[in-house]
């Protein structure tokens, strides 16, 4: 009986780690037209409600940190609004950028935002028209 509990708890520990290792919104975004001569890319993430002490961390495919938006005195149920994060360079290939968008709280493992959390993630590359 204690090989199939332990066999369970293994399972189960497998299972949450995998599931952790999807948890997360990929998006692969397209520059609008290439930057000039020492311009650079922006990210600009429009956030909903999300949970009091909830926050936004957005990383690239190879798991670089492109920053942590952490909303403070957005009043429970009212969207937290729009962050723009800078993008290096050395981020976009090919004229796109891969990112990946969690959210979490402190202490809990994190997850794929919503739709109503996170509204949009734009890539913003100033001039030509902008």
């Amino acid at each position: 009986m204690r090989r199939v509990t332990t066999a369970a708890f293994v399972l189960v520990a497998l299972l949450a780690w995998g599931w952790s290792m999807v948890s997360a919104q990929e998006l692969t975004l397209t520059l609008p037209h290439p930057p000039a001569a020492g311009g650079v890319a922006w990210l600009q993430v429009r956030v909903g409600a999300i949970g009091r002490g909830q926050q936004i961390d957005v990383t690239t495919e190879t798991g670089r940190r492109l920053g942590t938006i952490s909303p403070f005195g957005v009043r429970s149920g009212e969207a937290a609004g729009t962050y723009t994060l800078p993008v290096p360079a050395d981020a976009i290939h090919d004229g796109k950028l891969s990112v990946r968008v969690t959210i979490s709280r402190a202490g809990t493992a994190p997850r794929t935002p919503t739709p109503e959390e996170l509204r949009s993630v734009k890539l913003i590359v100033p001039g030509a028209g902008q």
